[in-house]
């Protein structure tokens, strides 16, 4: 049965979107709106990663990416003798999964989550006992597959409220290593992580949200793994790669693989590797 309260919750929400400015390219009415949706319907859960409007800004990931991402992956064969941990992930949300060699059947997107993985493994190992901030977080994905491999001590999801709810949903199907908070921007305290993550999102956001997510997390942070695209509009006047490079302490220019667009690299710093 539908949960009764999903339309008035709805219905509020949309009454409150007009009212304010989008804070990046995802923060529109019609992906929150799915994101509440799959948090307070179980019905529509059960199928969210398959919905148009939110393959639109998530689980996107092709069949053929999907095998980039796994050539990646099958160079850290500790990591790859651990992909049944990792397929847990596609059990719930109904995710488009291929069947792979060697691996079998599971969802591109999932690969994608591994592989930046195996790119956190090689410059921060290990990740066991961290404070880890991870800013923009989908469904809790990556959330989840970093704690299928290691036991970080607390990881804060930051993101819109609606998209704080869906991985809330998410998460609480799995038994997870660290102690899990869920904040908005404003809900943040400054303070200093010991890793930061943010795969494109970040970059996806006004320079003026930029600012607040540096001053409280990025740059009191002692390591960071963002990975850069190039795609907002100029009116948004985000930061660039060599901007953040220069503002970051000890950031460095790193290859995008695979690279997904002619812009987009990895900006990542205090790195072991």
């Amino acid at each position: 049965m539908r949960n009764p309260f999903t339309k008035i919750f709805q219905k509020i929400y949309c009454m409150s979107v007009p009212r304010r400015n989008s804070t990046s390219l995802s923060d529109n009415q019609s992906y929150p709106q799915v994101c509440i949706n799959a948090s307070s319907d179980y019905r529509f859960f059960n199928n969210f990663r398959r919905n148009p409007i939110y393959n639109k800004i998530l689980e996107h990931a092709s069949e053929e990416q999907g095998k980039q991402y796994l050539q990646l992956i099958s160079k850290d064969t500790d990591i790859l003798g651990a992909i049944n941990n990792f397929k847990s992930n596609d059990d719930y949300g109904n995710p488009r999964m291929y069947v792979y060699p060697d691996v079998g059947e599971i969802s591109p997107s999932t690969l994608r989550y591994i592989k930046v993985l195996t790119d956190l493994k090689k410059y921060f190992h290990p990740l066991d006992n961290l404070n880890i901030c991870e800013i923009g977080i989908g469904y809790g994905g990556q959330c989840r597959v970093i704690n299928s491999y290691y036991k970080p001590a607390t990881y804060c999801l930051v993101d819109i409220q609606p998209a704080l709810s869906l991985a809330q949903r998410f998460l609480d199907n799995y038994i997870v290593n660290s102690v899990l908070t869920y904040n908005t921007m404003n809900e943040l305290n400054q303070r200093d992580y010991d890793l930061v993550i943010s795969n494109y999102a970040f970059t996806e956001l006004p320079r003026t949200i930029q600012n607040v997510y540096l001053n409280k997390v990025i740059l009191n942070s002692k390591r960071g793994y963002i990975t850069y695209n190039e795609i907002t509009p100029k009116e948004y006047n985000s930061y660039n790669s060599d901007e953040l490079v220069e503002m970051i302490p000890g950031a460095r220019m790193l290859k995008e693989e695979p690279l997904s667009h002619p812009k987009n690299c990895l900006i990542v710093w205090g790195t072991d590797a």
